[in-house]
């Protein structure tokens, strides 16, 4: 009886220290307030930092041939994200009306360094970056294979560049695009936007406002 008294109180002393041990590590993810104006987006996250401070600092990756009065949107994504490989499918069609800039950053493997600094590397790098995306579903390897390949270091700062604007931003999540219109609003394109709804928010179709 005392034996299990006694594993029954330590039991309890485990328990409780367990609880206050997870008390301790923080607010868990599901809990972490939004925005109130974007409820997908986690409270903290600054729209206008993350766009204008890519747009100085940052090393992106864009269609060379996309004309200097077309939208402009920003978006931070990572090489080795699935939902990013499809935000780049929604964006594809409208490659030639948006001028879509992809500032890639690590989040989800060490592998996503080098892949991204392998494009920014390359002679091309929209080019490199639509070979990278062509072959991402591939079985064997996803995406463009930097196995053998050396890269100036400088490639790997500049992905790291992007990653420490992201993290000033408050970037929780990839991929995350944003476009500001032309009242200044900035706007996000957050992970399973598709191609209609790109449209309506960069104003190709119907007035921005509407999303307002």
């Amino acid at each position: 009886m005392f034996r299990r008294n006694c594993l029954a109180m330590a039991l309890m002393s485990v328990c409780g220290t367990m609880v206050h041990a997870a008390e301790k590590v923080g607010i868990k993810p599901e809990t972490v307030p939004g925005r109130a104006d974007y409820p997908e987006l986690r409270a903290g996250t600054q729209l206008d930092h993350l766009y204008e401070s890519m747009l100085a600092n940052g090393f992106g990756i864009s269609n060379p041939n996309i004309g200097k009065d077309k939208p402009v949107v920003v978006i931070v994504s990572d090489t080795q994200c699935p939902w990013c490989s499809k935000l780049w499918s929604a964006a594809k069609p409208l490659q030639n009306q948006v001028n879509f800039i992809w500032f890639p950053i690590p989040v989800l493997r060490d592998l996503s360094i080098d892949q991204a600094a392998l494009i920014l590397s390359s002679e091309e790098p929209w080019d490199a970056m639509q070979h990278h995306e062509d072959h991402f579903k591939d079985k064997d390897f996803r995406g463009i294979n930097p196995v053998g390949t050396t890269v100036d270091k400088k490639y790997r700062d500049e992905v790291w560049t992007n990653a420490k604007i992201a993290r000033w931003s408050g970037l929780t999540t990839v991929p995350l695009g944003v476009f500001k219109n032309s009242s200044g609003k900035y706007i996000p394109i957050p992970s399973g936007t598709d191609t209609e709804h790109i449209k309506k928010i960069v104003g190709i179709e119907k007035d921005v406002k509407e999303l307002q």
